[in-house]
């Protein structure tokens, strides 16, 4: 009976394994151990409630009827295996999981297909070593220097004359 309910529930370890990180292993691996040692311990219990034998209790004592009372009740004793009220709530969580992992993925998608068009740009430019100047303001215009604007080292906005910080204090 107990190997039969753990056996139904069991863990494909080969498969849990492959997913943990290289980080996670040694945890993952005392994790494991005390799971083996749990289900080892429940597999050593017998199946069934070990049997009494009744007659020798009826022989020793002399109570009529107690004896008979004590077997009708151990046998009509009856321990209930706990009832699974998680299972839904896995099921939703891992439906849910799926749904947001479905998203990430159409999103990692669309970035892939931008990144691609993105590295297309950077692979026909002229390389920065054999750039002029002029190329450059012509490519990135946000950060070139602008020849008819200098600006002073290190050319930030805060470092810049008549610079206006956003809170309206002047430095």
């Amino acid at each position: 009976m107990a190997a039969r309910r753990i056996a139904a529930s069991s863990i494909d370890w080969a498969a849990f394994a492959a997913r943990v990180p290289e980080g996670q292993k040694a945890m993952f691996n005392a994790f494991k151990g005390k799971s083996d040692t749990y289900l080892r311990r429940v597999l050593s219990l017998p199946e069934t409630i070990p049997k009494i034998q009744f007659a020798a209790y009826q022989a020793r004592i002399d109570v009529p009827g107690m004896v008979d009372n004590f077997k009708k009740q151990y046998e009509a004793l009856e321990v209930p295996y706990p009832a699974d009220t998680v299972s839904g709530q896995i099921t939703e969580i891992e439906k849910q999981a799926a749904a947001e992992t479905e998203v990430f993925v159409k999103q990692s998608e669309a970035r892939i297909v931008k990144l691609k068009e993105e590295l297309v740009k950077w692979e026909n430019m002229v390389p920065f070593e054999q750039m002029t100047m002029e190329e450059y303001a012509e490519q990135f215009p946000d950060e070139a220097i602008n020849l008819d604007k200098p600006t002073l080292w290190p050319h930030t906005p805060e470092e810049q004359i008549g610079y206006v910080p956003k809170d309206g204090t002047e430095t």
